[in-house]
């Protein structure tokens, strides 16, 4: 894959419009948060299996996705790999699904577990 640096810069054509290091929040970034959000429920049915083909294979591409989309926006992630990208998107996610357990939902591995799903 990628070597660490800056992943896949921005166009040459077009200006930078942020850097995005280490401890950003996708919240900022709307157009990123807004492709996490419209994954979101195929993510989570990934996430009630064991780590398969299928779910590999969904997560590289929906890494690539993201990335195209911060390339056609203007941003570039400084310092990260594809990979620490793809580790980024699945914290989002791992958040996301802690916030609702605090709530009392039980989404995920954990509700196909219990049986709910």
């Amino acid at each position: 894959l990628c070597p660490r640096g800056n992943y896949d810069s921005a166009p040459k054509t077009k200006p930078v419009k942020a850097v995005l290091r280490k401890k950003f929040s996708w919240r900022d970034y709307p157009e990123l948060e807004d492709c996490l959000i419209a994954n979101r429920e195929e993510y989570l049915k990934h996430s009630t299996m064991n780590y398969t083909h299928e779910q590999r294979t969904f997560n590289n591409r929906l890494t690539q996705k993201l990335l195209d989309i911060a390339k056609e926006h203007g941003y570039i992630f400084e310092d990260f790999s594809f990979v620490m990208v793809r580790d980024r998107i699945r914290c989002y996610y791992k958040s996301y699904i802690q916030s609702l357990k605090k709530k009392g939902c039980i989404v995920g591995y954990s509700a196909r577990k219990a049986g709910l799903i």
